[in-house]
């Protein structure tokens, strides 16, 4: 059985909140190689619409660990969806 701590349970359902082609991009971005992952962030914030997401997006960049927390997360959704 797996367990999680009530705070991993909030960011699955936040997660999982998000419209799966919002989490599909997450996802890619989050995946990329360093450079590239920097340039689409960049891309991402240099447009208005997409300036929110791509705080986010900043945010994890700065703490690897919650990165890796939230692929792996993103990873597990993807997994549970059925595809469209």
């Amino acid at each position: 059985m797996e367990y999680r701590l009530p705070a991993e349970d909030a960011v699955a359902e936040h997660l999982a909140a998000y419209p799966p082609r919002v989490r599909s991009l997450m996802l890619e971005v989050l995946t990329l190689p360093d450079a590239e992952r920097a340039r689409g962030i960049g891309e991402l914030h240099a447009e208005e619409r997409s300036r929110g997401f791509a705080e986010v997006l900043i945010d994890l960049e700065e703490d690897p660990a919650a990165r890796a927390f939230v692929v792996g997360m993103l990873q597990e959704i993807e997994r549970r969806t059925p595809p469209a």
